[in-house]
């Protein structure tokens, strides 16, 4: 049930992720599900970036990542980096809610999402 709860929060970040990266490469509008609330402000700020990649990139290739470490190539040393990758994504995750709450004053609901998919898979991983 573990394993089969990991690969379905890597598929529902994977959807998000290339919902966000498709509106980009096609610059239309993201859809926010808070109705008061405009997920573009935050997608499009100075914070909606890392190292200069672009934060959807960067969750695309982490949710890709995990269910191939857990499924493909779950090696002691795979794995352990699999939980510290996913530590760096929780505490990444934090800071940008952080972010959204403190310095923009606006929410991204797709944000807030994967938030708490990058907790729950921490979570989930640690137990492995």
């Amino acid at each position: 049930m573990q394993n089969i709860s990991i690969l379905i929060l890597s598929l529902i970040g994977l959807a998000i992720t290339t919902y966000i990266g498709s509106a980009h490469l096609l610059k239309k509008k993201v859809v926010c599900l808070i109705s008061n609330k405009d997920c573009n402000i935050v997608l499009d700020s100075k914070y909606s970036k890392t190292f200069g990649i672009k934060n959807e990139i960067l969750g695309l290739l982490y949710y890709i990542a995990i269910p191939v470490a857990v499924f493909i190539i779950p090696t002691a040393s795979i794995i352990l980096a699999t939980k510290a990758a996913s530590t760096i994504a929780m505490l990444h995750s934090i800071i940008l809610f952080v972010i959204q709450a403190k310095k923009l004053k606006n929410y991204c609901s797709w944000c807030i999402t994967t938030a708490v998919i990058n907790i729950l898979l921490l979570i989930l991983l640690i137990r492995i």
